[in-house]
């Protein structure tokens, strides 16, 4: 939770909050992947994030990480110039990061079992997302 607060705070320092690279495909994608205060509104979902308004929200928040996530490592591979890479990397975690927390922390604070087991079912498939499709390919790049 401490955690949580932490890179809560410091993205309100933020200003303006991060973006995408600045490459032309992928200005065009919205970042949705930040962590902030929620808006005081009863339409919105656990934590701020609108697709955390049910317990299958869980899944397609994990899904459009994945997505966003490989779209940025596909740029990255591309070879963009070092600031660039940087901060591609820093949207990837951004937006890794926005899945796990709300995943942890609703796995042990949640009082609804089906957003526990959600939530649960989401941390599982974000690690092992996390695990074969990104840290496997750079420790093996390092490894050459």
């Amino acid at each position: 939770m401490s955690t949580l607060i932490r890179r809560t705070t410091a993205n309100l320092r933020r200003n303006p909050p991060l973006t995408a690279c600045n490459s032309d495909s992928l200005r065009t994608r919205h970042h949705r992947f930040h962590t902030s205060v929620a808006p005081q509104n009863k339409d919105t979902g656990l934590y701020g994030f609108d697709h955390l308004k049910t317990p299958k929200g869980f899944q397609r928040f994990v899904d459009e990480a994945i997505e966003r996530s490989g779209e940025l490592v596909t740029y990255i591979s591309g070879m963009p110039s070092s600031a660039e890479i940087i901060r591609a990397m820093d949207e990837i975690s951004n937006t890794v990061c926005s899945v796990v927390d709300s995943a942890e922390l609703c796995r042990h604070t949640h009082p609804d079992r089906q957003f526990v087991e959600e939530a649960n079912k989401a941390a599982m498939r974000i690690n092992e997302y996390l695990h074969v499709s990104i840290l496997t390919p750079i420790i093996l790049y390092i490894m050459r």
